[in-house]
């Protein structure tokens, strides 16, 4: 029996015998196996969009030739043959295609900056004054950010293009103030024309600059070692301004102005400010000023309320708490 039992690879108890192997567990079929399947159908359906995609192309430039139309960017050297309105660089309609595009380019560069300036700036006075302890402050605030956050911002453009700018009188009845016209043609004022000796005036703006940098720097580690502050900001503003002005008059003041002038049915010389792009530069600042207004103010909130009582509790002023400690 004994033999029977290890010739039969089990033991007395039903168990298997060291010696004897499990069978072998056959592989599941391609299509039976998940990761494979999934792989597999992912190729048909590259290849579907693909065959798709190549199909709409060749369709595509079939009809263009049939038509005459070529492709490709040849175009942008050919002469555009119309002009531009406003553009920072010299242009004309003899520019090409290419130079458009630039033209383009330098005017969305210049109106962005111009709104990120102007809508910071107006954003943060907003939502300072929301929280405003005088109520007529803080309820101007509030209607400001309600409507001009809740006007589609194309409204607000065609609003102050159509119902303002375009309604200014015209070129000869001009609206005069400081050497300037406004009129619907747009903002015409005097363009400086820097004169010899103008440089060193713009070396002294950046010098002033750096120097209220390093002023800044030193005095946050004098006042961490001694304690006393040192009026930082107006010795900056001093620097900045008062430095390339004395330059500048010291000098001989190298700085003419080209001043406008009306001949015919315009005005000739100066910086023209289009109606267009004072739109926009409104639209955007107005529009976008509301929503960083909410932000500060959500920050300005954000602060826990110990700093500002405990900068109360050191006899700080309101202007001084809300400069260093809330801002």
């Amino acid at each position: 029996m004994s033999s029977d039992i290890l010739h039969s690879g089990h033991t007395p108890d039903g168990g298997s015998s060291p010696q004897s192997k499990a069978p072998p567990v056959s592989k599941p079929k391609f299509w039976n196996d998940p990761k494979k399947r999934s792989l597999l159908f992912q190729v048909l359906l590259l290849t579907a969009l693909g065959f798709v995609f190549y199909t709409i192309i060749q369709n595509t430039l079939t009809n263009l030739e049939q038509r005459g139309m070529t492709t490709g960017f040849d175009f942008l050297t050919h002469e555009a043959g119309f002009g531009i309105a406003m553009s920072l660089i010299d242009y004309s309609e003899a520019s090409s295609y290419g130079m458009t595009f630039v033209v383009g380019l330098l005017n969305t560069i210049l109106i962005a900056v111009m709104g990120i300036i102007a809508a910071t700036i107006l954003g943060f006075i907003l939502g300072v004054a929301r929280l405003s302890d005088n109520w007529l402050i803080a309820k101007f605030s509030a209607l400001y950010i309600e409507i001009f956050r809740n006007i589609p911002l194309l409204l607000q453009i065609f609003f102050w293009y159509y119902a303002v700018l375009r309604t200014l009188p015209t070129p000869r009845q001009s609206l005069e103030f400081f050497g300037s016209f406004l009129n619907n043609r747009g903002l015409i004022v005097p363009a400086p024309v820097p004169e010899d000796g103008f440089g060193l005036v713009i070396i002294g703006f950046f010098a002033a600059i750096m120097a209220s940098w390093l002023i800044a720097r030193w005095a946050r580690k004098r006042q961490e070692l001694t304690g006393q502050q040192f009026p930082v900001f107006l010795t900056g503003i001093g620097l900045i301004v008062g430095v390339p002005l004395l330059l500048f008059l010291f000098s001989g003041m190298p700085l003419g102005l080209d001043h406008p002038e009306l001949k015919g049915f315009n005005f000739k010389g100066g910086i023209t400010v289009i109606p267009e792009l004072m739109a926009l530069w409104l639209a955007l600042s107005i529009y976008t000023a509301s929503f960083i207004a909410e932000t500060v103010r959500a920050g300005i909130l954000a602060v826990s309320h110990g700093q500002t009582e405990a900068a109360t509790a050191l006899g700080m002023s309101k202007a001084k708490t809300l400069r260093l400690i809330v801002i």
